[in-house]
């Protein structure tokens, strides 16, 4: 894999999470934190980002063991989560990691899909979207309603407490996220008697970063799952990147959620996996 897509993909992922944070550490150019507090326990958005250039020596040694502990002080200061990502290949620097404190909780895998088809055009968002198949269909949010429906859709989805509302809703308005596209897919219900109305079922939304278009949010309402909405929404998220002149259409997942080989069969390569390890403080 082409290291400058490595470098596009891994700096999309950053900026994204760094648009979340309320609150940003730097440490001695050794690691820098991402928090913030109203969203505790999302460790794809609260996360430590450790300098590149760690070797696995005695020095390399020394210099984790110094931020660890650092680590552990701004945690108890600051009472903020924090969670690790480092190279699933270190495992030097992993077997540190847990013999201090930390433990492996999760893995990551960093998507990408190399779009071919450039196209001139550009898909105007605030044209009604053609549907996908009869009855259901992909648009990008036009709306404060609509916004209202995607907010509604990506809370159920991920089962996020409804306390938090405000603050996604609040994030997601920060300049940060001007470019962002909000992608939210409706379906006609065959129980509705009334044809116009179309319920929101999934959505997803996408941040540009120069040549790179990430996928970010993709969820499904839990009573509608398997019944291929997901991949409405990444054929939208495909045609939307080529029509708009991105090379790249890059996207992260947990292996805990099992969906890497769902990306994989329509075309995602994955470029990094990085290994997830949580330090909790009592």
């Amino acid at each position: 894999m082409d290291y400058g897509i490595f470098t596009s993909l891994k700096s999309n992922e950053i900026e994204f999470c760094k648009s979340w944070s309320n609150q940003t550490i730097n440490f001695n150019d050794s690691f820098r934190i991402l928090a913030n507090r109203a969203l505790k326990g999302d460790y794809f958005l609260n996360r430590v980002i450790l300098t590149n250039g760690i070797e696995e020596s005695k020095r390399g040694e020394k210099e984790i063991l110094s931020i660890v502990s650092r680590l552990k002080e701004i945690s108890k200061q600051q009472e903020i989560d924090v969670y690790v990502h480092i190279n699933d290949n270190l495992s030097f620097l992993k077997s540190i990691l847990e013999k201090n404190g930390l433990r492996k909780i999760d893995k990551l895998a960093g998507l990408v899909n190399v779009i071919k088809d450039q196209k001139c055009c550009s898909i105007n968002e605030n044209e009604k979207q053609e549907p996908v198949v009869n009855g259901e269909t992909c648009k990008v949010v036009g709306s404060a309603d609509e916004f209202d429906e995607w907010l509604d859709v990506y809370l159920s989805s991920f089962e996020i407490d409804i306390e938090k509302r405000t603050t996604i809703r609040t994030s997601l308005q920060k300049e940060n996220f001007r470019g962002t596209k909000f992608i939210l897919y409706k379906q006609k219900l065959k129980d509705k008697t009334n044809d116009r109305n179309l319920r929101p079922l999934g959505c997803c939304l996408l941040f540009p970063t120069d040549e790179v278009l990430g996928l970010y949010c993709l969820g499904t309402d839990q009573k509608f799952r398997t019944m291929g909405i997901a991949s409405s929404l990444l054929n939208f998220a495909i045609t939307y990147a080529s029509m708009n002149g991105f090379d790249l259409l890059g996207l992260q997942t947990l292996h805990s959620d099992y969906t890497t080989g769902f990306y994989q069969r329509r075309d995602f390569m994955t470029v990094y996996t990085e290994a997830i390890f949580s330090l909790h403080i009592s």
